[in-house]
């Protein structure tokens, strides 16, 4: 039998080793909104093997952030200043990875958006792996690479992997909007 002086004693010393373990994370609007957050199908284009790729059109960017030209609708955009022409991935001898994949810089950028922003890839000409990945945020979900976005301006260090030249597209979603980006890749031997 426990007095009642001794149980606010064994209900600290339990709260004391609780906490021993490591802070527990508190559920945020972030976290609750991740959660929250249910992909919506991937819906991309088709190009024709060997036809001429569709890309975007690249526009000058007068939002904030360091940027010239951006793809896309956005609100969330990659940078057109990476593509070739503004649309076009050159792929280098270098920037091949050991898998047979090249993997090239593209920062991306948003302005006017906080919240959830999925970005997918995927090649539309024929089969073959794509994919992004944000350098310093998010994690690897819903077949794309996911972030909570908690300011409305970003600047998003990324990645692109193309499984070589050909046609591709991003899906971008986020809670108000997606958007489909049409890009080319081509070799390149510099």
């Amino acid at each position: 039998m426990v007095s009642k002086g001794r149980a606010p004693v064994v209900v600290a010393l339990l709260l004391g080793v609780a906490a021993c373990d490591g802070e527990p994370t508190p559920v945020t609007s972030a976290t609750a909104s991740a959660t929250a957050f249910i992909a919506p199908p991937l819906r991309l284009p088709e190009a024709a093997p060997g036809a001429v790729c569709p890309v975007a059109e690249a526009r000058t960017w007068n939002g904030p952030g360091q940027a010239g030209r951006v793809l896309g609708d956005g609100p969330v955009h990659p940078i057109a200043d990476y593509f070739r022409d503004g649309s076009v991935l050159e792929l280098r001898p270098g920037d091949r990875q050991p898998d047979g994949t090249y993997e090239k810089k593209v920062r991306w950028i948003g302005a006017g958006y906080s919240g959830p922003v999925l970005v997918r890839a995927a090649r539309i000409d024929v089969p073959g792996p794509a994919g992004v990945t944000f350098s310093y945020t998010g994690e690897k979900r819903d077949g794309g690479h996911y972030a909570y976005l908690t300011r409305e301006d970003n600047d998003l260090p990324a990645t692109t992997t193309v499984a070589g030249p050909g046609c591709y597209a991003y899906q971008v979603d986020g809670a108000t909007f997606s958007v489909t980006i049409v890009f080319g890749a081509v070799s390149s031997t510099g």
